[in-house]
């Protein structure tokens, strides 16, 4: 398997691998959750554009973001690393801040059932864990195990980080990694890869990862497939 970590995009083989361009770090008052779903935008995967790794390991899925969130123009682009990537910001004189954010790539090669399946799962948060721990300041990982987005059932990985001396002063950062296979015999599915900061006021920890804040507008509307 070969891995860029200077990147942070991991690629796989084509009997097993997987996919994704991790969100960039930390640089008002915000709305609540029930604004943000209220002023939602949608989110349809399609491979029209897409080349490379996208392409060829490509899945269906759609989704509603807030509508005060940015959609990144490059993904799901040509060339591009992750199928969508959308960020809630904060910006002030000291520049722009990571809030929450969201971008999902792909794996392939979790096709087993059982306690094969989970052995894969635990494989993937092995080789994310390794690559997180060196680009990640006061990296710790938190939890693994089984895990639901809607009615979809995947795996997670989540983690913590602590960054000193940011312009915005010191702020503490969450992260949460979730595989979802695709319901069928590919061994394919989607990488859900969220990050958050402590400049959103309303998380306050690693629990609060899609549970809090405006992320749970983009998973309570998740869509793997047609």
């Amino acid at each position: 398997m070969s891995i860029n970590v200077a990147r942070l995009f991991i690629l796989g083989t084509a009997a097993w691998g997987l996919g994704v361009f991790l969100p960039h770090l930390p640089a008002s008052s915000q709305p609540t959750s029930w604004q943000a779903a209220a002023s939602s935008k949608s989110f349809v995967n399609s491979r029209a554009q897409l080349t490379g790794d996208l392409a060829d390991n490509y899945s269906d899925f759609s989704f509603q973001y807030p509508g005060n969130w940015r959609l990144d123009p490059v993904a799901g682009k040509p060339g591009a690393k992750n199928f969508v990537k959308v960020e809630r910001i904060m910006e002030d004189e000291r520049g722009r801040f990571t809030q929450e954010n969201l971008a999902v790539g792909w794996f392939t090669g979790v096709n087993e059932s059982g306690e094969g399946r989970e052995k894969k799962f635990k494989e993937l948060v092995k080789i994310f864990d390794d690559q997180l721990k060196p680009n990640f300041p006061e990296y710790q990982k938190v939890s693994e195990g089984k895990t639901t987005i809607r009615a979809y059932e995947g795996y997670e990985l989540k983690f913590s980080s602590f960054v000193k001396g940011t312009r915005k002063g010191d702020v503490y950062l969450w992260g949460r990694v979730v595989f979802l296979p695709n319901n069928d015999t590919s061994g394919k599915g989607v990488i859900l890869i969220m990050l958050t900061s402590s400049l959103a006021p309303e998380i306050k920890g690693v629990a609060d990862i899609g549970v809090k804040g405006e992320l749970p507008v983009i998973l309570n509307s998740f869509k793997l497939g047609l």
